[in-house]
């Protein structure tokens, strides 16, 4: 049957039925928008509006229970469980709505019922780390050890961030460090970096190294910043020979260039091959400090063998008094030790040019030894001395110095180069041909 559009009842029916379909579809537009609109308030007469309106959807119920577990002024958490039913019962595979409800469960004492929720979850979402995680942290405080372990695990492997934590609460109920590397702990350096960390910053360094060690066993390819993340709390704990043999281990996985380090020399990077700035027994320095511009620089070097140098251009406007460059070194107290360095000038103004310092700093104690200061322009020269370490000192830091003018209105310009800074115990320690 073919309509005829010139019959004017039959014009009048199709323009009547589109208005009604219109109205229709505006209606339940209109209150599904007013719905998603009380879902989205943070008071309970919008959450309730959007239950009144769209009472089959499992979303509002849950909103609304939430806001009534975690209302901290006027808290219910009899009805938030029975909202959380109504979700569950709207979309009995509601994941979030069985997690909460089993917390809410746990905190009424009730554990079998909390079992049981997280279960359900667990079997609506059995590949999600955030069930994994809440269902093993109520495993963990029901003294489940094992199934605890085995949910955590499997959150740790999805999500490595979670590691420090799942480390720390599983270690205040269970300190056999090595059954929680073994069952709970993934075997990744992404798992290992945080609980390093986290343990370094409680100075809890017998887990941190234990941790390490594990770390070292995965082959991993770290970061000065990794490597620091250990080193710096052992350094400021004076745990000094820890902290190197960290710092050796955690170096010697990452691809440097070769490091021109003389037998026994106890600085780390003599000849700035690294490239490294800012790290625990690297150089340190900022780009620029007080009118000094300072960089690696690979136009000048030593014959040593090395590629580069450090640099340092004075802008002809200051009258620094700077450490312009330090590093970190282990000594032995009470121990004889040859220093040299090497040091190229170009017109380097004013009476104060370049130097080294050794400095040591032992209960609020500080010695500093010098050597001559360079100024003018001349070719690598070496400056050394002989020096011995005070009798409680295990650590010092030598320093690219300079003296500020004995007259103010002074300002030092030209260039320096700086290479080979080595201290070496005696009588091992020889002049550099």
């Amino acid at each position: 049957m073919i309509l005829r559009l010139s019959d004017s009842l039959a014009r009048a029916l199709v323009v009547l039925a589109s208005i009604l379909i219109a109205a229709w579809l505006c209606f339940y537009s209109t209150r599904a928008a007013v719905a998603r609109y009380g879902a989205e308030g943070i008071t309970e007469r919008r959450l309730e509006l959007a239950t009144k309106l769209e009472p089959e959807n499992p979303t509002y119920w849950y909103a609304l229970a939430r806001f009534h577990q975690f209302d901290l002024e006027n808290p219910n958490p009899e009805l938030a469980k029975r909202l959380h039913l109504k979700a569950i019962s709207l979309d009995p595979l509601y994941t979030d709505a069985w997690m909460d409800l089993g917390t809410e469960y746990e905190l009424e004492g009730d554990n079998q019922e909390a079992r049981g929720a997280f279960q359900e979850a667990k079997k609506s979402y059995p590949v999600s780390a955030d069930v994994s995680w809440r269902y093993g942290n109520f495993l963990l405080r029901q003294g489940d050890q094992v199934l605890a372990y085995s949910e955590l695990k499997r959150a740790i492997a999805a999500d490595p961030h979670r590691a420090a934590s799942a480390f720390s609460r599983a270690y205040r109920s269970n300190p056999n460090i090595e059954q929680i590397l073994n069952e709970l702990l993934p075997a990744q350096e992404n798992v290992y970096l945080p609980v390093i960390k986290a343990a370094a910053d409680a100075k809890q360094f017998a887990v941190a190294q234990t941790v390490w060690n594990a770390l070292m066993t995965v082959h991993p390819k770290l970061t000065l910043q990794d490597v620091d993340a250990l080193v710096v709390p052992l350094v400021q704990d004076r745990e000094f020979l820890e902290a190197r043999r960290v710092w050796d281990e955690g170096v010697a996985t990452m691809t440097l260039p070769p490091l021109l380090q003389p037998q026994l020399s106890v600085v780390w990077d003599p000849s700035f091959e690294s490239g490294a700035n800012g790290a625990a027994y690297s150089w340190r320095f900022h780009p620029i400090e007080q009118g000094v511009s300072i960089g690696f620089d690979k136009t000048e070097h030593t014959s040593g063998g090395g590629e580069q140098s450090l640099r340092l251009s004075f802008d002809g406007k200051h009258n620094p008094n700077l450490d312009a460059a330090c590093t970190n070194v282990n000594v032995q107290p009470s121990t004889n030790y040859y220093f040299s360095g090497w040091i190229k000038t170009k017109d380097i103004t004013t009476e104060n040019g370049i130097e080294f310092r050794i400095r040591t700093f032992n209960h609020g104690k500080v010695t500093v030894t010098s050597t001559r200061e360079v100024h003018g322009t001349n070719p690598w020269t070496e400056l050394d001395l002989d020096w011995t370490s005070p009798a409680d000192a295990h650590a010092a830091q030598i320093c690219i110095a300079r003296e500020p003018s004995d007259n103010p209105d002074v300002r030092i310009s030209g260039t320096a180069w700086v290479d080979d800074v080595n201290l070496v115990p005696k009588p091992m320690g020889t002049h550099k041909p």
